[in-house]
């Protein structure tokens, strides 16, 4: 079949070339975007999180009212940003995961005053995020009470106090990542004996040093719609997990987990 050749639809059209210039020439325009229609504000912001262009400086040139999803994973915001974002009443989600290096910009503080200002959060990133201590998961636990995706994987400060506050105030928990925290089986017995224990499907709990055979046997009994269980780089963690997963799978033929993952020491 012979070449088409190029049509109409593999241009960009002229929003999508406007609205890349500005972001080129974002310093000349940026006092310009207060008044600018959210439509408009929501495709900027877009663009400026994919790479990496908000700041706190800038950040509320172009926040809008109807704000559901923001993205500062790539961006190097601190907790001044998110004071900024009081008025974002219906934001349900936030990734302030840090990717690369542990991020030490971020504080209880900020997050704390997210919670209060987004009580409609449902999911939230925070990884990597070093300065974060269990005040920060606290408040999210009871300010947002439909929370229903955490990540604090490498939040290195966090203890089992965190885990508390999430069994007594998280009914909606479904996915959880403790990966490198201080948490130990008391505070995942607290997990399991709590509000979210029959909705949970998935738990990180991988690198997780105080942790033992009882946490993740605690885990399968306790949490039966548990799908994803990763628990790598446990040293205190025994073939007797194992075991005791492999008792799970056979008495549900396998069905019921979709991903696991471990290390035997």
């Amino acid at each position: 079949m012979a070449d088409r050749g190029p049509s109409i639809f593999d241009f960009p059209s002229l929003f999508q070339t406007s609205t890349s210039a500005v972001i080129r020439h974002l310093s000349n325009y940026e006092d310009s975007l207060w008044d600018t229609p959210a439509s408009i504000k929501q495709a900027l912001l877009r663009l400026m999180s994919k790479r990496g262009l908000i700041t706190d400086q800038n950040i509320d040139k172009v926040l809008h009212s109807r704000l559901l999803s923001l993205d500062l994973s790539s961006s190097k915001v601190t907790d001044q940003c998110l004071f900024k974002l009081s008025r974002m009443k219906q934001l349900f989600k936030i990734d302030l995961n840090s990717f690369k290096v542990p991020n030490e910009t971020i504080t209880s503080a900020g997050i704390i005053s997210l919670s209060e200002s987004c009580p409609n959060l449902q999911i939230v990133y925070l990884r990597r995020n070093v300065n974060l201590t269990d005040e920060a998961v606290l408040a999210l636990s009871r300010n947002c009470p439909r929370l229903c995706e955490l990540n604090v994987g490498g939040c290195l400060l966090l203890t089992d106090n965190s885990l508390v506050a999430l069994g007594e105030n998280s009914h909606y928990l479904r996915s959880l990542n403790i990966t490198l925290t201080q948490v130990s089986d008391s505070g995942i017995h607290s997990l399991c004996q709590g509000c979210c224990s029959k909705v949970i499907t998935e738990i990180d709990i991988s690198g997780c040093g105080n942790l033992t055979d009882d946490s993740v046997e605690m885990l399968l009994m306790l949490c039966p719609k548990i799908r994803i269980l990763l628990f790598e780089r446990c040293p205190s963690i025994t073939e007797n997990s194992r075991l005791a997963l492999n008792e799970r799978l056979i008495s549900t033929h396998g069905a019921k987990m979709k991903q696991v993952s471990w290390t035997v020491y």
